[in-house]
């Protein structure tokens, strides 16, 4: 499996919450620090994919994530990457991508979905793309308005190119890879 992630992308969805998000801060102790934060109704779906060998990303901003917008996706993908025989995409296993109108679309696409174990973000590298936007815009950060926490989403993605040194260490494509054969015993 080790091998086909040096050459592959990766997609998954991303719900980004408007409401400030407190992670770390240096408070002196005894002291009370507020943090300013908004309703939390307002939502921004991403669907994305992520590429580990030159680090491309593609981002859309969808109304919802389902099979259409998934559909709209690997268009997407497909246009960007015009002279791969083959695309093969790692994948959580949310249902729209076993629908019917995913599966049918599959069938004629150069993308091959490869479902990645459940319950295994980690596994997926996309995720830790989301994890470092998160990072580097929503987290401990207040937007006023959800029109400029949108802007400031917008400008990372748009401008992500400075961040590829960053985001190669964050991100990275090595995993340990574990022989299924081994026979263990409990002690």
């Amino acid at each position: 499996m080790n091998h086909l992630i040096h050459s592959l992308g990766f997609s998954f969805k991303q719900l980004s919450l408007f409401p400030t998000k407190a992670v770390k801060a240096w408070i002196e102790k005894g002291t009370i620090k507020y943090i300013r934060t908004n309703t939390g109704r307002n939502r921004l779906n991403l669907n994305g994919a992520y590429n580990p060998n030159n680090q491309d990303v593609i981002i859309r901003e969808d109304y919802t994530i389902n099979a259409q917008s998934t559909i709209k996706l690997f268009k997407q993908i497909e246009t960007q990457y015009h002279n791969a025989n083959s695309i093969y995409a790692f994948s959580d296993n949310a249902k729209y991508y076993k629908c019917k109108l995913i599966t049918e679309y599959l069938k004629t696409s150069r993308i091959k979905l490869i479902f990645l174990p459940p319950y295994s973000p980690n596994l997926n590298l996309i995720e830790r793309l989301w994890k470092f936007m998160r990072k580097e815009v929503i987290n401990t950060t207040y937007y006023p308005e959800f029109q400029s926490f949108k802007t400031a989403i917008r400008n990372f993605y748009e401008n992500i190119d400075k961040y590829k040194k960053e985001l190669k260490q964050f991100i990275g494509n090595k995993f340990q890879l574990i022989d299924v054969n081994i026979k263990t015993t409990l002690a």
